[in-house]
């Protein structure tokens, strides 16, 4: 599932990245316009050299809105 990253950085607690690879998921709601779900993932916090020094786990929910076909057609925060 791929998921706008600008949405999610809402979900970010010292303005880092997204580690992409530590994304996931879990659907907790179906409707048949839209599904709610429950995102997680590890933030990368850098220092000012550019050096990683942290990772912060990160949560939230978003509403991604479905087409007829249940193709997702927007996100947004829930």
């Amino acid at each position: 599932m791929n998921f706008s990253q600008s949405v999610m950085n809402a979900f970010c607690t010292q303005n880092g990245w997204i580690i992409n690879e530590s994304l996931d998921y879990e659907i907790i709601e179906r409707q048949p316009d839209s599904l709610l779900i429950y995102v997680t993932f590890l933030e990368s916090i850098m220092e000012g050299s550019g050096c990683q020094c942290d990772q912060k786990s990160c949560y939230g929910r978003l509403r991604l809105k479905l087409n007829a076909q249940g193709e997702i057609i927007g996100v947004e925060l829930a």
